[in-house]
């Protein structure tokens, strides 16, 4: 492996092992009052860092060019996973949304599938399709948005809103990096705008997130309840931390202060100094993932490698904006830290794939 690969696969494992220490701090008590187990959250997230490392390990030895040979078999999949979730056999509803499948073995998000698939996808078709992007050709751009406005379709009805627009916000960026014109981005931007302003106005709980998010005490029991718990955990936290797993507002204060919310409890327990160690990671991961991916020679790994350091930064970005109240809740993880098994798995496995490229990358340049 190359110094890039060594670096982001350090950052990886840091960054886990944080989030196993977090995860039990965080969940504990709650797992002992529910599950009647305090190390219930722990040992389950101890089983998807081994499952998540076996396919770390798989995907770095897979050769990139698989991937491009199957990326619309990969979407195909993923489109098919989002439509199981709604049969009754296999689909599984919690917390007022229909985005599980239930496997004889395994429990799953197929939306962090879609995520993934669609990195592969678009590095592959628009690698393809350089030419005519760069000459501002519209047509070249149907068969992918038929395909996504597909998925996107299928994520909003779970309800899923918050993954509908981070999906929007990648293909985005992807479609910049391609070389798309400026002004067919903005007019995309705005049409879409008007579709989530829709979406957001005719539902009553999305209504009621962004008003949380413009005044978050004007419902302190309600609404804004969970964002002034976190801003309470940082604000406890102060600068060094009230202490490895002295938080209060994990104390059934803060809900989910183990998965989406987990850096709040971070910021309390290990304080402001805790906090920007575990967004430096993140900024190391991203400057060793854009070194490796500028290194590639060819488009489609080149492509495909800032598509998934921006998958995993993006993320994490969403998800330390919407804990200090920046941006309204959007319900994504921290990449590596936040407790659940789908997105660790999926986040590994990208990690995995960016050592392959590198690995192949590598090996091409040699030659």
């Amino acid at each position: 492996m190359t110094n890039e690969s060594k670096a982001i696969v350090l950052v990886m494992y840091t960054l886990v092992a944080v989030g196993v220490v977090m995860v039990y701090s965080a969940s504990a008590i709650y797992a002992d009052q529910v599950f009647h187990s305090p190390t219930y959250f722990l040992r389950r997230q101890l089983f998807y860092v081994v499952l998540g490392s076996f396919l770390f390990f798989l995907c770095s030895t897979v050769d990139p060019y698989f991937l491009k040979r199957h990326s619309i078999l990969l979407m195909g999949i993923a489109v098919v996973l989002l439509i199981a979730v709604f049969l009754p056999i296999l689909g599984h509803s919690a917390g007022g949304a229909r985005r599980w499948l239930r496997l004889p073995l395994i429990s799953f998000q197929p939306v962090e599938y879609a995520k993934l698939a669609m990195c592969i996808y678009l590095a592959d078709y628009l690698s393809r399709k350089r030419q005519p992007i760069t000459t501002g050709s519209l047509s070249v751009f149907l068969p992918p948005f038929v395909l996504l406005a597909l998925m996107f379709i299928l994520v909003i009805a779970q309800p899923d809103l918050g993954s509908c627009i981070f999906l929007f916000l990648l293909m985005g960026i992807l479609f910049f990096l391609s070389g798309i014109r400026l002004r067919y981005i903005v007019l995309v931007l705005l049409l879409v705008t008007v579709l989530f302003a829709f979406l957001i106005w005719q539902a009553p709980y999305r209504m009621s997130r962004i008003t949380a998010y413009l005044d978050p005490w004007k419902d302190p029991r309600g609404s804004g309840f969970q964002i002034i718990q976190s801003f309470i955990a940082f604000g406890l936290g102060g600068v060094r931390g009230v202490g490895l797993g002295q938080s209060t507002q994990k104390l059934f204060y803060l809900p989910q202060s183990h998965t989406d919310f987990i850096f709040s409890i971070i910021g309390e327990e290990l304080g402001l100094i805790g906090a920007l160690v575990v967004v430096g990671l993140f900024v190391v991961f991203f400057f060793f993932g854009n070194r490796l991916a500028q290194r590639c020679r060819d488009p489609f790994l080149r492509l495909l490698a800032f598509a998934l350091v921006i998958f995993i930064t993006l993320e994490a970005l969403i998800n330390f904006l919407v804990a200090v109240g920046l941006i309204p809740t959007k319900g994504l993880p921290l990449p590596f830290v936040s407790y659940g098994g789908t997105a660790l798995i999926f986040h590994m496995i990208s990690v995995g794939i960016l050592v392959s490229i590198d690995r192949r990358s590598s090996r091409r340049s040699n030659r």
